[in-house]
């Protein structure tokens, strides 16, 4: 989408994120990423997925925290890209997750459920997880997500007038689950792998539409100081006939006694920079901030902003 300004009251779509979709038959649910620190390192999260935003990029490695854990995170999307109303107000788009990790009878058991919640003024989607993980072998572990997942289209007085969304429900709701494995090949090295909405999910309000299949593949080298990863992604479908592939890289790195960290990350979308600040041991409290800036189809925008809070204890 390379326009700024988006005008609803002469075309039917739903903007959303900068992608058009036709007709209100919503292609949901975008792969936007999930959580601060993983976006900072520019989403290759798939064999680190140490904490509790492991819920949605890799289940299987919630196994890896200590205690308690409870992450929530607040994102400013694609800053000056102002979506024109029909009414001629700015909307702005908001995607906020909260996720709360337990690990139940000993640490190789771990249960979590999450939130994540996009809010437009016209638009929402909620998605919320059950997530169970268990450590197998002594070097594998597995995961499972049970998913719901709803849509709503706030009824606008534009939508009101038109005879055939008037007449249709605009709210939607599916389930679905996700699978993934998580393998600690050394004390460095660990290697993820996941399948996500691998149960038909439908989504569509005037047609049937359901969340694609997504694979992804994982390798992270992990140190007290450093971590560096890369992710492969495959999602089904095709777009201008090529299959929908995806590679992303993460960098982070540690200082103090892991007490400052600064990261940095890319793929084929976007550029990320982030940092975080931690304190305390029993209770440690830590503050994460990325920037995300889209360098591929989306312009006018001075980049996506997300900031972040988490407590382990």
């Amino acid at each position: 989408m390379s326009q700024s300004t988006v005008n609803i009251s002469h075309v039917k779509f739903v903007f959303l994120f900068g992608v058009i979709l036709p007709n209100l038959a919503v292609a949901a649910f975008p792969d936007l990423g999930v959580g601060v620190r993983p976006l900072g390192m520019g989403g290759a999260y798939i064999a680190v997925s140490d904490d509790c935003n492991a819920t949605f990029w890799n289940a299987a490695g919630l196994t890896q925290i200590q205690g308690s854990e409870l992450t929530a995170s607040y994102s400013i999307l694609y800053a000056g890209l102002n979506a024109q109303l029909f009414n001629q107000d700015i909307d702005q788009l908001g995607y906020h997750f909260v996720s709360y990790a337990q690990p139940i009878g000993s640490p190789s058991n771990v249960v979590a459920i999450s939130f994540l919640f996009f809010d437009s003024a016209f638009y929402q989607e909620q998605t919320y997880l059950f997530s169970f993980a268990k450590q197998i072998w002594s070097k594998v572990r597995g995961g499972m997500n049970a998913k719901y997942l709803r849509t709503n289209v706030t009824e606008t007085p534009y939508i009101a007038t038109d005879p055939l969304l008037a007449e249709i429900d605009l709210t939607q709701s599916a389930t679905t689950v996700d699978l993934s494995l998580f393998y600690a090949y050394s004390d460095y090295i660990s290697i993820g792998i996941t399948g996500q909405n691998l149960m038909p999910a439908d989504i569509g309000l005037l047609e049937t539409m359901h969340l694609p299949i997504k694979v992804g593949f994982g390798a992270a080298h992990k140190t007290k100081e450093y971590t560096q990863a890369i992710d492969f992604t495959w999602r089904k479908g095709r777009i201008n006939d090529q299959p929908i592939l995806g590679m992303r890289f993460g960098l982070e790195r540690w200082f103090l006694n892991r007490q400052i960290g600064i990261r940095t990350g890319y793929n084929v979308d976007t550029a990320t920079v982030g940092a975080s600040v931690a304190y305390g041991e029993t209770y440690q409290i830590q503050l994460d901030y990325a920037f995300i800036y889209p360098i591929s189809s989306i312009t006018n925008t001075m980049g996506s902003h997300r900031f972040g809070f988490s407590v382990r204890f």
